[in-house]
């Protein structure tokens, strides 16, 4: 077995995000823009519904900010939501922007559907990957947060 082999895998650990001035646009997707995709639904959908069990059990306000804090390094009160939201059509607005060998920074456009209303949002999904040797294998770590600016 090849021991140098890279895998994806997701590792739920806090990262700082650094930009720098520098910043290459890329315009075409790939099998890993696809699993990016995947990933950025289903955090961003995670996102919301921590933010959903905040408003609905504030006795558990500590941790789930706690929590939150792993998703986005903006204010929670941005993110606020009445009802319980379910995230659909996310769709890529322009191009992904390179900031350095590790973060990639992608606008979104998504619907935050409720029992009430539907309305179309944006937000910035920062990707960071970092490269993980466990157990003489190679990992590739993706950590996903979003920021309204």
């Amino acid at each position: 077995m090849d021991t140098n082999k890279v895998k994806n895998a997701e590792v739920n650990d806090i990262m700082v995000t650094e930009e720098t001035d520098l910043e290459i646009i890329v315009d075409n997707l790939d099998d890993e823009s696809t699993i990016n995709a995947q990933l950025i639904s289903q955090k961003l959908q995670d996102f919301y519904d921590l933010v959903a069990l905040q408003n609905e059990h504030p006795e558990f306000n500590n941790e789930v900010i706690k929590q939150l804090k792993n998703y986005t390094n903006d204010s929670i009160n941005n993110f606020i939501a009445k009802d319980f939201t379910i995230i659909k059509n996310i769709k890529r607005l322009g191009n992904i922007i390179i900031v350095n060998d590790s973060v990639q920074r992608i606008k979104l456009s998504y619907d935050k559907v409720s029992n009430s209303t539907k309305k179309t949002d944006t937000i910035y999904a920062i990707i960071t990957n970092k490269k993980v040797k466990l157990d003489n294998e190679t990992l590739i770590s993706n950590k996903i947060q979003f920021s309204k600016y």
